[in-house]
């Protein structure tokens, strides 16, 4: 019995058959008309036939198994052409994409040769199929302006057969002799068994990126370059800023010293005349009467705070000490001064063997405390205040501290730098005049100004 076939459908064929053979079916295990199922030898013994069953039997058994074996033909050559048809449609819809895709795409064999191109990557390069069907990839003309490209394409197929695939912007050359660039590769295609059965080699144009890329290249350039200009520029003109206002800073300077030694020596010799004229007259007092003796009495005194308030305003202009005596000895005096004029106890922390400084630094530094100990006085309501010079290696650090109130954000018209007002900002132009910074730090616990600025090699040695 064929196994393809089950045993109700065996048993139904040979029925059919003995039927026409004999006029009547054949009970056995499986016919649904019989109301009793038994064995069929027991069946044919029992059955009052006039030829031998067994013959009988056996040549339907053949006819039965010639005819499923008809029937077993039908359906493999139905599923044959089942088959055929479903590989030609794919076929079909494998070329359509094939030919109707924007990237150039083609089939090699696994040697190289090219079998199959697609419609874009000849009709866009001006061939045809038999310009390049047939050849060894290396040697179709796309690439025929380069044996350098050439000699590329024929070792990526030849990696491409090994199973590594290859990928590169190469240019390639269309059948009018223009010049284009591809984003090229190359892979191998695989069957179910793993092996390689053809290559694939795909590509799409590049040209218009690669010029759009070079012009915006081009641009960048350019624009970087402007940049520069105006950045050179900005820094010159900045530069002469900074130039300028060390100049109007320095000569702010030189006419606070003139005016400082003018009024030391003009006003301060003419008070001191009229206070030897009035000591002449206060010898003679008992010939005045009342009036004319507590007049002269309030002229003395009058001319004596005059010359306290010009000599203090003389020392604030320029103390004669930071010329004499150096940097430790002005600041201690104006440090005396500031703490008994304006009842802020302050704290100086120098090194008593601090040395000289140049002229520049010396003057930048004391105006720099000056403007801290103003600021405090002016704005914090801080009873106490801490100045700090330090000297570290190759720089020194300038600390004004304070326990005050702070300055708000608003007021303060705080910058990123960490610097505000017409104060500190000259404080800054002095520092950054002499290669330092400054920087502010305050809060409701009050304000930390610190100052850093490089020594010179002549400040070290005065040091």
């Amino acid at each position: 019995m064929n196994v393809g076939v089950s045993r109700r459908e065996h048993w139904r064929g040979r029925n059919e058959i003995v039927l026409k053979i004999v006029g009547r079916r054949l009970p056995g295990p499986f016919d649904f008309e019989s109301p009793s199922v038994f064995p069929v030898s027991r069946q044919v013994r029992r059955q009052p036939l006039g030829y031998d069953i067994r013959a009988m039997l056996k040549i339907i058994d053949m006819e039965f198994t010639e005819r499923e074996r008809a029937e077993e033909r039908e359906r493999v050559a139905a599923r044959e052409r089942r088959l055929v048809a479903e590989a030609g449609e794919a076929t079909a819809k494998f070329r359509a994409i094939f030919d109707q895709s924007s990237i150039f795409s083609g089939v090699l064999s696994v040697d190289g040769i090219v079998v199959d191109a697609n419609r874009i990557c000849l009709e866009a390069c001006g061939y045809t199929a038999d310009d390049v069907l047939g050849l060894k990839f290396w040697e179709t003309p796309w690439w025929r302006g380069s044996e350098e490209v050439k000699e590329k394409i024929r070792v990526a197929t030849i990696e491409a057969a090994k199973g590594r695939a290859y990928r590169e912007e190469l240019p390639y050359w269309c059948a009018d002799g223009s010049e284009r660039v591809v984003d090229f590769a190359i892979h191998p295609v695989r069957d179910e068994s793993d092996e390689i059965i053809f290559l694939h080699p795909t590509g799409m144009d590049i040209t218009e990126r690669m010029q759009t890329e070079l012009e915006l290249r081009t641009t960048r350039a350019e624009l970087e370059e402007r940049v520069r200009e105006r950045t050179a520029e900005l820094n010159k003109a900045n530069e002469s800023l900074r130039n300028l206002s060390a100049r109007l800073l320095h000569i702010r300077d030189e006419e606070a010293r003139r005016l400082a030694r003018e009024l030391h020596d003009s006003a301060g010799q003419m008070l001191s005349a009229m206070a030897m004229n009035i000591a002449s007259i206060a010898s003679q007092a008992h010939k005045l009467d009342e009036r004319g003796a507590k007049a002269m009495e309030e002229n003395s005194a009058l001319v004596e705070q005059i010359s306290t308030e010009i000599r203090t305003i003389s020392y604030l202009l320029h103390p004669p000490l930071l010329d004499e005596l150096g940097l430790r000895s002005a600041l201690t005096w104006y440090v005396e001064g500031f703490s008994e004029r304006s009842k802020i106890k302050v704290d100086l922390e120098i090194a008593a063997d601090f040395g000289r400084l140049s002229t520049e630094r010396e003057t930048a530094i004391f105006r720099i405390v000056q403007e801290c100990l103003t600021n405090i006085h002016r704005h914090s309501g801080s009873k106490t205040a801490v100045i700090r010079i330090l000297q570290e290696n190759d720089r020194l650090t300038i600390v004004a501290e304070d326990a005050g109130k702070g300055i708000p954000a608003d007021k303060l018209g705080m910058r990123p730098d960490g610097q505000a007002g017409v104060g500190f900002r000259g404080m800054a132009e002095r520092l950054r005049y002499l290669g330092g910074n400054l920087n502010l730090k305050s809060n409701a616990n009050g304000s930390v100004v610190t100052a850093t600025m490089p020594l010179e090699a002549d400040d070290s040695s005065r040091a």
